[in-house]
């Protein structure tokens, strides 16, 4: 009786431990490859590779999770699991050494120390009415010597310091009926863009000081097509937007405070399109992407009345956010998942022609399609630049590809 009860139990034992690790709450740390890692499903992803130290990449989860890992294994150097409530809506790294987080409908903003993941501060950022949450760190955006953080949550804009979570300035849109559908400031500028509709066919344009809230111009302009879905900003004072049938682009320009529409039919970019398209938001210059039914379209923007289409695939298809690599270059990867390869490229905005990059990699049908891509970038020993990508799977696995190869 006790040999057979001793039985059972070791097969209980033994197929338990073939269960896979589903979420950062399982303490499996270094003891398996890092894209065998099941974290949950990652919503961002911010690379930190200072020159010293180990490189690290920051992620939050829909399982409310923020965490720290190695860039190479990843190993989990800290981790905290907020609350079943507390949402988290953003991440990024401030002043080099500050994890900031927005949670709770944008309601919580903290920093979290990078190296060992304790908490520096934590502000309370109310206010009087609930909306989309949206927040820019700004590493050329200072009031006096402090660094800023721009937020804009529950109807109000916030400036809050980087180095205590102090709030500088606020500015309150209690009684608009805006959407905000961006906040923007160019670089290099002390103006903050605030933009969105008041209406279905109304777009509205905030100008406002940013070392003091000073609201400096509001300005609004009527489109009788309406608007449908979210919007894409590809230059400084410039946004894409749909017409209310989603078979209109429009190019809507709010430079010097003055706001004017250029329409383009999508049926004159794509002879072939056919049903309502949806705008795939976009943080590179100058470029965004549009999906109609199973096909993805990439748009180039030359000028508000020159739209160029350059390229256009029936393959699954993740565009990252915008790389910096040197003054005035971005870099971004597009990743395109065809049968059983993952095929990468690396292109700057401005050059749509050329790659910076090109990889393809097998990929196991398992894993599904590919969700999100982020990418970072390093110096060869040549002084040339060499990129590194996360990406996302279908069945929330995280994949480095670097140099040709899962890492």
């Amino acid at each position: 009786m006790a040999i057979r009860s001793f039985l059972i139990l070791f097969i209980l034992f033994f197929f338990s431990s073939l269960n896979p690790i589903l979420s950062l709450y399982e303490d499996q740390v270094g003891l398996v490859d890092w894209h065998q890692q099941y974290l949950g499903k990652v919503k961002q992803a911010v690379f930190h590779t200072h020159k010293t130290g180990r490189k690290r990449v920051v992620v939050s989860t829909e399982e409310n999770v923020v965490a720290s890992l190695d860039l190479r294994q990843g190993e989990i150097f800290w981790r905290h699991v907020l609350g079943s409530n507390d949402v988290i809506d953003g991440i990024d790294i401030a002043l080099g050494k500050y994890v900031i987080t927005l949670s709770s409908g944008g309601s919580i903003l903290r920093a979290w120390n990078l190296p060992d993941g304790q908490m520096v501060w934590e502000s309370s950022l109310r206010g009087p009415k609930h909306s989309k949450s949206l927040f820019l760190v700004r590493t050329n955006l200072k009031i006096e010597k402090d660094n800023i953080v721009i937020i804009f949550s529950n109807g109000r804009l916030n400036a809050v310091s980087c180095m205590d979570g102090e709030v500088l300035w606020e500015k309150d849109f209690e009684g608009e009926s805006l959407k905000v559908q961006q906040v923007i400031q160019p670089p290099g500028s002390n103006l903050i863009y605030v933009v969105g509709f008041a209406s279905s066919s109304l777009f509205e344009m905030y100008q406002i000081n940013a070392l003091n809230g000073e609201l400096l111009k509001q300005e609004s302009a009527a489109f009788s097509g309406g608007f449908l879905g979210e919007v894409s900003h590809v230059f400084s004072e410039t946004v894409v937007a749909l017409d209310s049938t989603g078979l209109i682009l429009l190019t809507i320009s709010f430079q010097n405070g003055k706001i004017s529409f250029h329409q383009m039919p999508i049926s004159n970019l794509v002879k072939d399109s056919f049903g309502p398209a949806k705008i795939i938001p976009s943080s590179v210059t100058g470029i965004f992407a549009i999906k109609m039914n199973a096909v993805t379209i990439v748009i180039r923007v030359k000028d508000e009345s020159k739209l160029e289409v350059v390229e256009k695939t029936n393959h699954e298809t993740s565009i990252s956010d915008a790389l910096s690599i040197s003054e005035g270059q971005q870099a971004f990867a597009l990743v395109q998942h065809a049968s059983h390869e993952i095929h990468l490229r690396v292109k700057l905005a401005h050059n749509w022609d050329d790659n910076l990059l090109k990889e393809s990699v097998k990929m196991d049908q398992h894993r599904g399609l590919v969700h999100k891509v982020y990418i970072n970038n390093y110096i060869r020993t040549d002084k040339s630049y060499g990129f590194r990508a996360l990406i996302v799977m279908e069945d929330h696995s995280l994949l480095l590809l670097q140099q040709g190869e899962i890492v």
